[in-house]
């Protein structure tokens, strides 16, 4: 049996985990998923989004990760019903990963991200986002909750997936976004490159780099739904891809 990686190697692994998320995007199962009532009144106009967001309310998917081909993780996320936030016409996103098969043996990672997402400006009103590791006895928790504030043009993962599946580029055109993740910031560029079949289904791809040096590509669906499919990052311990393995959006 090929080894997975080594103790040491396990612990860079945990820190790579945290960049695949952003591959990862829109994954889920059954999670609970709620709008808060209004809280306040909107005190400045919403800034015009240059790209449309889309994200389909009751939607649900869920993805199987792989690392050098062996599943290592899966990765859930699920959307709420449109509502209003803060006098926001707004929507809440829940993702949660956990390691899975063989590299499960090594430790645990699970991950959490929850968003409320202005659907009007195209960024979020807030995020709270928690990571727990445990590797040969020692673990570690990490903890950011962040506010936006109106003039904040940074994308969490969950918005950054939505504004990737409103956009319609034409040949050549390439996005610049700034991300927050992690508890840092960063930027990314992405910009398409061509069409494929994935999960047996029609997709156009992205290729993209994060904070200058990570390359990821992502595969949406080539319809009016334009599903996350499928998504493959390199790190230095090997590719990690994501595959969706389940969809499901309800309806009322």
């Amino acid at each position: 049996m090929e080894k997975i990686c080594s103790i040491g190697e396990g612990r860079a692994f945990y820190t790579s985990m945290r960049v695949f998320l952003v591959v990862a995007a829109c994954g889920c199962n059954h999670l609970p998923v709620s709008t808060a009532a209004a809280a306040t009144a909107a005190t400045a106009a919403p800034r015009e989004v240059s790209v449309p967001m889309l994200l389909v309310p009751q939607e649900t998917m869920e993805f199987a990760v792989t690392f050098r081909g062996m599943k290592i993780a899966t990765v859930q996320t699920a959307i709420g019903k449109q509502g209003w936030v803060e006098g926001k016409r707004a929507i809440i996103v829940k993702s949660r990963g956990k390691t899975d098969g063989l590299i499960a043996l090594l430790g645990d990672l699970r991950w959490e991200l929850e968003s409320t997402i202005d659907l009007d400006r195209g960024y979020p009103l807030h995020d709270h986002e928690e990571a727990w590791a445990e590797l040969a006895g020692e673990k570690n928790h990490d903890d950011d909750k962040h506010d936006w504030t109106e003039d904040d043009d940074r994308h969490d993962l969950h918005s950054a997936i939505g504004t990737l599946r409103g956009w319609h580029p034409t040949p050549g055109e390439e996005r610049e976004v700034r991300m927050h993740l992690g508890g840092g910031s960063f930027g990314v560029t992405i910009q398409p490159a061509g069409r494929a079949r994935i999960v047996d289904r029609p997709a156009l791809r992205y290729d993209g780099l994060a904070n200058g040096s990570h390359k990821f590509s992502i595969w949406v669906s080539d319809d009016a739904s334009r599903v996350p499919l499928a998504g493959e990052t390199e790190t230095e311990l090997g590719t990690v891809a994501v595959e969706l393995v389940d969809y499901g959006a309800l309806r009322d």
